[in-house]
């Protein structure tokens, strides 16, 4: 490239637009298919496991639900699938290989932060606190 071509170019891009996102002050659009947080809605669970077990990034661990919830009496076992949204590879093996349909796959994607973020508290929200 010739000098006077370059300094062009250059004066042409200082007082033009970015040609990025302002992300997160302007939000992106999602695509209808968009593999977002997946949880399990425990009302559905009956803790079988499965999901934990195909899982290919290991970020699921079934965990006892906390006793001040009411379990269903599909899940005898008391378990929930924990999904550790750092290790997840989103590939939804665990919403495809559950029995019950029990997965709740949303759009949400903006999950980014300090704090280790896992479906704990997505999937807590589908159970009723015991003397509510």
């Amino acid at each position: 490239m010739k000098r006077p071509r370059l300094l062009g170019l250059v004066l042409k891009n200082l007082v033009s637009k970015p040609a990025t996102i302002q992300y997160p002050r302007v939000k992106t659009p999602v695509e209808l298919d968009f593999r977002g947080v997946q949880y399990a809605d425990l009302g559905k669970c009956t803790g079988c496991s499965l999901c934990a077990i195909e899982c290919p990034a290991d970020a699921i661990k079934m965990t006892p639900i906390p006793p001040e919830y009411e379990v269903p009496k599909t899940n005898p076992r008391r378990i929930y699938p924990l999904i550790n949204y750092g290790k997840c590879v989103f590939c939804y093996r665990c919403v495809k290989v559950c029995p019950t349909n029990a997965y709740i796959a949303t759009n949400k994607y903006d999950i980014a932060g300090v704090s280790r973020l896992t479906s704990e508290a997505f999937s807590l929200t589908t159970l009723r606190r015991v003397g509510s």
